[in-house]
């Protein structure tokens, strides 16, 4: 009988717990990111980030991220502000940031090793693959010859 009771008395409470329909929650959480990525000029890098996921109703979100991406050749940080939709993970999202990158060992392309760029990049994702693409501006390092270079890159994660 007292088995009985105690599980009563915990169907009572997940009863309670389950939102009604139409819920939306209006709150702001934090999501990991987290992903490898193949790009131009840093070659194979890990992107390990947090997302600041403010939601919407119809399970979209938009918030802003920052990420720290070291790489075999180079690493970046970067800074911004993205708009998607998730149910469990996302499902997709697009997104703007402002990137610091520094290359070191060798570099793809005519990127020389010790340089320093800042530039925009444009990202995005859908399901678990990774788009980037951006342009930077050089800002120090010797190598006159790549004032501007451009980044491309794709990578699997969430």
């Amino acid at each position: 009988m007292k088995c009985m009771s105690v599980l009563l008395l915990i169907l009572s409470v997940i009863a309670f717990a389950v939102p009604e329909n139409g819920y939306e929650p209006r709150s702001t959480q934090l999501f990991p990111s987290v992903l490898v990525r193949y790009s131009t000029p840093i070659k194979v890098s890990g992107v390990f980030g947090v997302v600041f996921m403010k939601l919407h109703s119809s399970n979209c979100y938009s918030g802003f991220f920052t990420q720290i991406e070291p790489g075999i050749a180079g690493g970046k940080l970067n800074a911004g502000y993205r708009f998607g939709k998730h149910q469990f993970l996302p499902i997709y999202n697009i997104g703007l940031a402002v990137s610091v990158m520094q290359t070191w060992g060798n570099p793809l392309a005519d990127v020389d090793s010790d340089q320093t760029y800042v530039g925009l990049e444009l990202v995005g994702a859908f399901s678990m693959v990774g788009l980037n693409g951006g342009v930077f501006k050089h800002i120090a390092g010797d190598d006159e010859d790549s004032d501007w270079i451009y980044s491309l890159g794709i990578g699997i994660g969430i």
